[in-house]
């Protein structure tokens, strides 16, 4: 018995259309929140202090996704169902606490209550985050039950993710350079809550479940018991491993790109921007490429092939300085760099989440239990401490080694580092594989 009723047509798109915004807010962070608080005119803290903030505040966040996903995975509502009461609460504080971030100027003049103010800021917005997008992503094994229909959904999830990341990362440099932070910040955040209506108007419980939810409540699992039982699954400890640690590479690339544009490059935010948007064009273009990709092999072999795509394109950035010096214009440097990770970002928005979904499959064949949250959960987990690391290691290095046109190798260094990183997370990969059978499993005694 599926928890929702099953989307059809244009419902699914406007489903995928909900992970636009809070995937848009959460890269204008990555990219552009080191910069602001540690350049210009006035420094607001260092970066050590803004890794440390984001380590901090990423690690106290991680530790909210298993808690999250469990009470996502046993909490009932009769008129919306296990996930949307959970968007539904988390929109309005995710962002307000993000708008605050980039009116820390105002807040003091003091480097410690600025520091303090960031902090919370940051806490609060990675917590609520969590509250809409966990429960989000463990909606689709329950509306969407064969591997056909979650690429079709996954697909649009994907496409709209890239368009959320190009909108974050292209479009809001020019609204940086016409408005300043702030200003760009209220406009994302307008942006954000009015595609999070698409999953609200699609989303409803199938009122003949309710009364199979309920007969369930008497095998409600805490938290712990939950998340050491999905880390039992042996493919998925596998996958977790290894993505994990490729995850980490991911991230320190991603904290340093508005840095390799404006610094190694020497680029206005503008232009940074029009090179960013180059690689979600190139990202989208590809998602049809990976749907037949998906097609002629398993969906694991697929996201070896995305993050090897990305090991290549990592270790291509450490040579950036030499083909800076070589070819001497950095904006066509930028741009073929930009246009070649839009192949990793293209397969790493489309394929995760399919196969996430068929472990959770593979889990309720062997246990009969249905807790789809919770694999999500340990994945934001594991993944949200890699990013909170990766936020940590690039400040403490850019500190160190310099992140300024004069000294910049602070900057050039992340790159090596995040492709020695990456490509470990791969081979850790290389082991991993699913076991075979249906693709829509019932809990015992359902129908």
């Amino acid at each position: 018995m599926n928890q929702y009723k099953e989307l059809k047509g244009f419902k699914q798109i406007l489903f995928a259309l909900g992970h636009l915004g809070p995937g848009a807010l959460a890269q204008f962070l990555t990219v552009w929140l080191m910069l602001f608080l540690t350049t210009g005119d006035t420094v607001i803290v260092s970066a050590t202090l803004v890794g440390t903030g984001l380590l901090i505040s990423g690690i106290i966040d991680a530790v909210a996704d298993p808690f999250i996903a469990n009470w996502s995975d046993n909490f009932y509502n009769s008129r919306f169902g296990r996930r949307i009461p959970f968007i539904i609460g988390g929109v309005l504080p995710m962002v307000l606490s993000f708008n605050a971030v980039w009116y820390t100027y105002y807040i003091s003049s003091n480097p410690t209550i600025r520091f303090i103010w960031v902090l919370v800021m940051l806490k609060i917005f990675y917590f609520t985050y969590t509250i809409v997008v966990n429960p989000y992503f463990a909606i689709m094994p329950e509306i969407a039950t064969s591997k056909k229909q979650r690429m079709f959904i996954q697909s649009f999830v994907a496409l709209f993710g890239i368009l959320g990341m190009g909108f974050s990362m292209g479009a809001s440099g020019f609204l940086i350079e016409a408005f300043g932070f702030g200003m760009a910040s209220i406009i994302m955040s307008i942006f954000c809550v009015a595609v999070m209506i698409g999953p609200l108007l699609t989303v409803r419980i199938n009122p003949e479940a309710i009364a199979g939810e309920k007969s369930e409540e008497k095998t409600k699992t805490n938290m712990f018991q939950s998340v050491i039982s999905s880390l039992q699954n042996k493919t998925f400890r596998r996958y977790i491993m290894g993505f994990c640690v490729f995850f980490l590479g991911f991230q320190l690339i991603q904290f340093n790109l508005a840095f390799l544009t404006t610094v190694l490059l020497e680029l206005e935010p503008g232009m940074s921007s029009i090179l960013f948007i180059s690689s979600v064009v190139s990202g989208v273009l590809l998602i049809p490429v990976f749907n037949l990709i998906l097609k002629k092999m398993t969906t694991i072999n697929a996201l070896k092939l995305a993050v090897f795509s990305f090991v290549v394109v990592a270790i291509l950035t450490t040579f950036l300085p030499m083909l800076v010096g070589t070819v001497g214009n950095g904006a066509i440097i930028g741009l073929a760099l930009m246009m070649l990770l839009g192949f990793p970002y293209s397969g790493l928005m489309v394929i995760p989440n399919i196969l996430v979904s068929e472990i959770i499959d593979e889990d309720i064949r062997e246990n009969g239990k249905r807790r789809e949250a919770m694999f999500f959960g340990v994945q934001g987990l594991i993944n949200k401490f890699m990013v909170a690391i990766a936020g940590f290691v690039v400040g403490v290095v850019l500190d160190l080694f310099g992140n300024t046109v004069d000294s910049p190798f602070g900057v050039i260094l992340v790159a090596p580092i995040a492709a020695v990183i990456a490509l470990i997370g791969f081979i850790i990969m290389m082991r991993l594989n699913i076991a075979k059978g249906e693709e829509n499993p019932q809990i015992e005694g359902t129908e």
